[in-house]
């Protein structure tokens, strides 16, 4: 996979996803690591487009913690 060739806000989103797998001391990354990072995205269009479909991202991100832990 080149990672050169993704966008800069996806090596952003995967760094990100990394780095919340390494501080739960997790040997790999999946998609609960990778959404944590796209919710907890603060400039990023995850956030916007679900509140356009009136999805609240905080339970999301309750549910999602709960189960990185």
């Amino acid at each position: 996979m080149r990672f050169d060739k993704f966008t800069t806000k996806s090596q952003e989103a995967i760094q990100a996803a990394l780095q919340i797998a390494q501080e739960h001391d997790h040997q790999q990354v999946d998609a609960a690591h990778l959404s944590y990072a796209l919710l907890k995205d603060d400039e990023g269009l995850v956030v916007p487009i679900l509140g356009q479909v009136g999805i609240l991202p905080k339970p999301l991100l309750i549910l999602i913690d709960a189960e990185l832990r």
